[in-house]
C-alpha cells in the first residue's frame, strides 16, 4: 500500500510540473507575441491626425472620387481623419511636388495614377523625379480606357473605323483631356499599333473633350470609363474597345484591344499611394496593410466594381520595381512624340 501511495505520489508531483511548464511556455509565447506587436502598435498610435491624401487632379475625377471612397475607408481602419486634398496644375506635377517635398512623416500621402509615370517628362524640370523622390506604398487598383465614337460617324467596330480612316486620315480629329494626358497616350499608342492616322484636339479634361465629342464636333475620343458610360448606355456614344486587358464591368459587351488583335494597344491604367523618399520601413508596412484592408471592405469593391476598377494588390517593393519600368516606358514615348517642352 505504501509502495502504491508514493506512486501516486509521483504522478501527482510530474503532473503539476508539466503544468507549470505549460503554463510557462503559454507565458512566454504570449509575451513574444506581445512584444513583437509592439513596435507596429505604437507606430500605429502615432501616426499623425489628420492625414492627408494629395490627388492632383480636379474634385469630381474618377480618381477624385475613389480617393474619397479609399480615404474614408482607411480613415475608419485608422482611426484618424484622412482627408481628400486636391492640388491641380501643370498635368498633376503641382500636387506631385507638393508631396515630393513633404515629410515622409505619414501625415502627406500623394494618390495618382500612371499620369505619374508621364507628367514629369513633359517638362524640362519638373523638380522632382518620379522614382527617386517617392516611396511606393500600395498598389491599389487598375483600370482602362475606352474608345467612343459618335454615331454619325457610322462605325460600329474598330475594323470598320480603321477602314474608314484609311479614306479620311488625319481629317478625322481625335479628343483628349490634354497634351500628355492618359487618353492622349492612350489614342498614341492606338494609332501605332493600328497604323491609323487621326490629329489630335486637346481639351482641359475629359467633361470638356466629351461637350465636343457628344453633339459630333469631335468624332472620337478615348475617355476614362466613368465619364463615357452613361453616354455610352443612352446610345449618345459608341464603346469600340477598351484598353484594359481584361473587359471591363462597366462595358462587359465591348472588346479589349487585345482581343481584336492589337496587344500592343494596351494600357492598363494603375493607381496607388505613394510617399515622399525615406519613409520609415516600419510605416511603410503599416500604411501598406491597412491600406490593402481598406480596399478589400465592400464599399470600397462595390464602387470599383461600378466604375469599372479591378483591386490591384503588390508588396511596396514590387510595385516600386513597376513603376519604375512604367517611367521608363512613358519617357520613351513622350520623347518619341516630341512632347517635353522646350
Amino acid at each position: 500500500m505504501a509502495g502504491q501511495w508514493n506512486r501516486g505520489g509521483n504522478s501527482n508531483a510530474l503532473h503539476t510540473c508539466v503544468s507549470a511548464l505549460h503554463v510557462r511556455v503559454i507565458s512566454t509565447l504570449a509575451s513574444i507575441a506581445a512584444l513583437a506587436a509592439v513596435p507596429m502598435l505604437g507606430i500605429a498610435q502615432t501616426l499623425p491626425d489628420p492625414i492627408r491624401v494629395i490627388v492632383p487632379v480636379a474634385a469630381g475625377s474618377s480618381l477624385d472620387a475613389r480617393a474619397r471612397v479609399v480615404a474614408d475607408a482607411l480613415g475608419k481602419r485608422l482611426q484618424r481623419r484622412v482627408i481628400v486634398e486636391n492640388r491641380t496644375g501643370a498635368g498633376g506635377v503641382v500636387g506631385t511636388l507638393f508631396v515630393a517635398r513633404a515629410k515622409p512623416d505619414g501625415a502627406t500621402l500623394l494618390f495618382t495614377n500612371s499620369a505619374h509615370a508621364i507628367s514629369a517628362h513633359l517638362q524640362r524640370d519638373p523638380g522632382y523625379d518620379p522614382v527617386r523622390d517617392f516611396t511606393p506604398v500600395a498598389s491599389v487598383y487598375e483600370s482602362g480606357m475606352v474608345l467612343v465614337v459618335h454615331p454619325d460617324l457610322k462605325v460600329s467596330s474598330v475594323k470598320e473605323l480603321m477602314a474608314l480612316a484609311k479614306t479620311k486620315g488625319e481629317s478625322l480629329n481625335y479628343g483628349s483631356s490634354g497634351t500628355g494626358s492618359l487618353p492622349h497616350m492612350g489614342m498614341e499608342v492606338f494609332k501605332r499599333a493600328t497604323g491609323m492616322a487621326f490629329a489630335h484636339v486637346p481639351y482641359k479634361g475629359d467633361s470638356q473633350a466629351l461637350s465636343d465629342v457628344l453633339p459630333g464636333r469631335i468624332p472620337l475620343m478615348i475617355s476614362g470609363y466613368p465619364a463615357s458610360a452613361p453616354h455610352v448606355e443612352a446610345g449618345t456614344l459608341k464603346a469600340l474597345a477598351v484598353t484594359s486587358p481584361n473587359r471591363a464591368s462597366v462595358f462587359p459587351d465591348v472588346p479589349t484591344m487585345a482581343e481584336l488583335g492589337y496587344p500592343d494597344a494596351t494600357v492598363n491604367v494603375w493607381t496607388g499611394f505613394f510617399a515622399p523618399a525615406k519613409m520609415s520601413q516600419a510605416l511603410v508596412d503599416l500604411l501598406h496593410r491597412e491600406i490593402n484592408a481598406a480596399v478589400a471592405t465592400p464599399v470600397v469593391q462595390e464602387h470599383f466594381v461600378a466604375t469599372g476598377a479591378r483591386s490591384m494588390t503588390m508588396s511596396p517593393a514590387a510595385f516600386g520595381a513597376f513603376v519604375a519600368q512604367e517611367n521608363v516606358r512613358y519617357a520613351k514615348l513622350v520623347t518619341d512624340l516630341k512632347l517635353r517642352e522646350e
